[in-house]
């Protein structure tokens, strides 16, 4: 992909992201328009609602891997984006007043929201497939500093300008995605999609059989897509809770949300750039960046409470914190598409579906608990705190072992380690994932360290090993750094 185009696939991944209405920033502007508060409770509950339905809907159908009702999944996923335009743009008019807006109108364009919004979001994450987790992590930081300064820029837009902006970006931001791919695929990219295909169902049962597993479905990739992904998914999970019960200002001129983003991005983009061999990169975001974190915000909150620190100030903080954990569950599952154990549907629809219907328990528990506000986030905080920090002290207890095998082997990184693993390949028609793998595995890693390398499961590597290891006719993986260390 040249530089020209990649700029121009950002632009419109920015513009897409700072009118997605499910993101309350993305709005308030629209609504300062607003003089009529009720309709937009008859437009936001019936689009989130809606979004969650039709993100269940999507994932179930992508994690089934059966045929039904393929064709209207792919009816809605061709009409989505003027779909979603369409609705958007009646949206934008009518919160400036330039179209009349009705309750029942209101309602209806929440619903045609709701149900193309995870179609074109989807449509992104096929976009995105090739970006290893910590290009991902690079573009999820700009992006979303970026979002937080146009949301800024917008709060001071004239009503007209605000709303022109927002259909075109919206406009841009939903059919870019629907032009053709400027990324080259590799050459291998289809046998490799094709291979995880059959791999991914097997590896739940280790040798009873292929046809018992690959009829199980979603019984089968459902839980390890949870054990893949749960970091993420319950980082999502807890930042929509928190979004929906508080909404603050700093000093009563800028969102909580606009400045926590922005201190979130510039604090994760020198992680983009960090090479570990003793730990994934996976494993360094939250089982150490985010655990961290955690610690630094509850002293500081410790702090700010004993030395009556103004409100603005520990807003700030939460904010950060949480967009910061946001940030880190986008960038894992773009690297979760780029795997391609699980597919761009299952991920984006699965992530949509938990922030969704999250957003909708926080905005019924910020009604509820309108006098007592603070209450909440500081509780969900100081519990989702101490969940990162147990986490990771577990987390690098059964890895450590991990670190130490991956040290033994640091001698390997040579060029001649790479020519080894390629001729080896070659000599016993590994697939490219084979490939991939003997890399790790010949430099004396663990399982679990290549999984949480990959952002694929531990059971799908085992199986991979295993095909290795009969393809080359060995028994062990001491056997291949053997092979692979001894001189050609």
């Amino acid at each position: 992909m040249s530089k020209r185009t990649l700029c121009l696939e950002t632009i419109a991944l920015i513009a897409f992201f700072s009118t997605m209405p499910i993101y309350s920033p993305n709005v308030v502007p629209l609504q300062q328009c607003l003089q009529d508060n009720e309709a937009m409770g008859h437009f936001v509950i019936p689009m989130l609602v809606c979004a969650a339905i039709a993100s269940a809907g999507s994932f179930a159908h992508a994690a089934m891997r059966k045929p039904l009702f393929e064709k209207l999944f792919a009816l809605c996923s061709l009409a989505s984006p003027l779909g979603y335009v369409l609705c958007m743009s009646y949206f934008a008019l009518a919160l400036i007043g330039a179209i009349p807006i009705q309750e029942t109108l209101a309602m209806l364009c929440g619903i045609g929201i709701g149900l193309f919004l995870p179609f074109v979001a989807i449509r992104w994450g096929k976009r995105l497939v090739s970006l290893r987790l910590q290009q991902a992590l690079l573009v999820v930081c700009i992006v979303c500093a970026s979002t937080a300064a146009i949301n800024w820029a917008f709060s001071f837009s004239p009503p007209v300008l605000l709303a022109s902006l927002f259909i075109a970006m919206t406009a841009f931001g939903s059919f870019f995605p629907c032009t053709p791919s400027a990324t080259k695929r590799p050459e291998h990219a289809e046998a490799h999609e094709s291979e995880n295909r059959e791999n991914t169902p097997r590896c739940a049962n280790d040798s009873k059989g292929e046809a018992e597993t690959v009829d199980q479905g979603g019984a089968v990739i459902i839980p390890r897509f949870v054990s893949v992904l749960i970091p993420a998914l319950i980082g999502l999970s807890v930042f929509a809770v928190h979004m929906g019960v508080s909404r603050e200002s700093i000093l009563d001129s800028i969102s909580a949300e606009i400045l926590g983003n922005v201190i979130a991005s510039l604090a994760l983009v020198p992680l983009c750039f960090i090479k570990s061999r003793q730990q994934p990169v996976s494993v360094l975001l939250f089982s150490g960046v985010a655990p961290t974190a955690a610690i630094l915000l509850l002293c500081y909150l410790a702090i700010a409470n004993d030395f009556a620190i103004s409100n603005d100030f520990i807003s700030t903080g939460i904010y950060t914190f949480f967009c910061m954990i946001a940030q880190i569950s986008l960038a894992l599952g773009i690297a979760g598409t780029h795997a391609r154990e699980f597919s761009a549907p299952m991920i984006w629809s699965g992530f949509l579906f938990l922030f969704t219907t999250f957003s909708v328990l926080g905005l019924s528990f910020g009604a509820f608990l309108s006098d007592g506000q603070p209450f909440m986030p500081q509780t969900i905080t100081a519990l989702y705190c101490a969940y990162l920090v147990v986490q990771s002290i577990r987390s690098l207890w059964t890895n450590g072992l991990s670190r130490f095998d991956g040290d033994k082997k640091h001698a390997n990184e040579e060029s001649g380690y790479a020519r080894r693993c390629d001729k080896l390949a070659a000599d016993f028609s590994l697939s490219p994932r084979e490939k991939e793998i003997v890399t790790y595995l010949g430099r004396g890693h663990t399982c679990s360290y290549i999984a949480k390398t990959l952002v694929i499961s531990e059971s799908t590597v085992y199986t991979h090993a295993r095909n290795i290891y009969r393809k080359i006719g060995i028994q062990s993986k001491e056997e291949l750094i053997q092979i692979l260390t001894s001189p050609s």
